[in-house]
């Protein structure tokens, strides 16, 4: 190349890849079993299942049921209290109260934010640094943070936005959002070396809010997704452009330096063989050729508005089969991390893209996302294995009973 950076030829598969379209939002198909159906996530699961000739397992018993939500939702098992309540409970909105009443809970957002952390790779100590201290300090108010977000039902894009760009977003003295920005600095260290951070910080946003792995375009042209070396120096020119700062009260957090200034790619990943400097920019692919440079200070805030973008297919789609997969053991797309082309599709594309129009809609209500779903018939199922669906659908793609669960280890 001469250090020449050439535009990316996309062939056709990357263009027309599931993933990367809009959310198809198809009508509701038609059923035979009519009476199963509790909203329409049970619509589209049962018109997969009929056509495979399969029956939805049996109902789960009220006790059951009761157990998987409040595992689900706090972490706990329910108290024989709560248990003689629900079954004294025959009213229709028995089940209702009782789901709003676990989502109010405070260890709902401390449960739910445990999977979040898990994301947000989150740690409160470096790892080695030489001889330096390890700890960072105050990192323990990112978690709370996270957690007073969740119970406090914060619409997601304001959640993802805020961990990217709490810095150019809050007005006047909300210091205590400025937390938010732990998501993004309280990683490994890699012995200090700044090409590692930062790659880490790429890696980070993108796989956790877009299921996408920008990081293998550090030193080539990604293998199979349309993402190119010159789109993971565009974003790297963003993370350049942003110092740390440690306060007394705060995790250490980002902000943006007086002068911004865009990368040269590193030609085969190496910082001292540059090739084109490129401007900071969001992916090429899902920007469009107009597409214009950022240019408010490093770029994170457009960076940020970018990801949340309602035309942006990805971030719903994988946040909602990251919440689906911890409600019922695996996502409709199994590898919850990466929606690239490597990735195998979901049995039940309609599900996934139903739900992420409505999380959407909903103004991204985590809350009412995961109300909707534990509320479905799908999820009241009994783990029944019959000799039919182990011969039909062995990995349970179809959804034809509960998957049987191990309480993990904080549970």
């Amino acid at each position: 190349h001469h250090g020449q950076t050439q535009p990316l030829t996309l062939h056709p598969a990357q263009h027309q890849f599931w993933a990367f379209q809009p959310l198809d939002v198809t009508t509701q198909p038609n059923v035979q079993a009519e009476d199963w159906i509790a909203n329409p996530i049970d619509r589209f699961v049962l018109a997969r299942l009929e056509h495979a000739k399969l029956q939805p397992a049996r109902t789960a018993s009220p006790r059951t049921w009761l157990r998987r939500v409040t595992v689900d939702l706090t972490g706990l098992p329910p108290t024989s209290d709560e248990i003689d309540d629900f079954l004294a409970d025959h009213s229709p909105a028995a089940r209702t109260r009782l789901v709003d009443r676990l989502l109010a809970s405070p260890a709902y957002g401390q449960r739910w934010a445990r999977h979040w952390l898990d994301v947000a790779r989150f740690g409160d100590t470096k790892g080695y640094v030489f001889t330096a201290d390890r700890n960072y300090p105050n990192a323990y108010k990112y978690r709370d943070w996270v957690i007073t977000a969740l119970n406090d039902d914060m619409p997601y894009d304001q959640f993802l936005k805020l961990q990217l760009a709490a810095d150019r977003i809050i007005q006047g003295d909300d210091r205590a959002s400025l937390a938010a920005l732990g998501f993004l600095t309280l990683g490994r260290r890699f012995i200090n070396n700044k090409h590692d951070i930062i790659d880490d910080r790429i890696d980070v946003v993108f796989r956790g809010m877009m299921g996408l792995t920008v990081g293998c375009a550090r030193c080539h042209d990604h293998k199979y997704d349309p993402l190119s070396t010159a789109d993971y120096y565009a974003i790297y020119g963003v993370f350049q452009s942003s110092r740390e700062q440690q306060d007394d009260d705060l995790p250490l957090r980002l902000v943006d330096r007086n002068r911004p200034s865009n990368a040269p790619v590193f030609l085969r990943g190496n910082p001292s063989n540059h090739g084109d400097v490129v401007p900071r920019r969001y992916l090429s692919f899902f920007a469009g050729a107009e597409a214009s440079p950022f240019n408010q200070g490093s770029g994170r805030q457009e960076l940020a508005e970018a990801i949340v973008d309602k035309n942006n297919p990805l971030t719903a789609r994988v946040f909602v089969n990251r919440v689906w997969g911890h409600l019922f053991g695996a996502g409709l797309v199994r590898t919850a991390s990466d929606f690239g082309l490597r990735s195998q599709p979901p049995a039940h594309q309609d599900v996934l893209d139903h739900l992420a129009a409505s999380f959407m809609q909903d103004g991204w209500s985590v809350k009412r996302l995961i109300r909707t779903i534990v509320q479905s018939s799908v999820y009241r199922q009994r783990s029944d294995l019959t000799p039919t669906i182990t011969r039909v659908d062995p990995e349970d793609v179809l959804l034809a009973h509960t998957q049987r669960r191990r309480l993990d280890f904080e549970a």
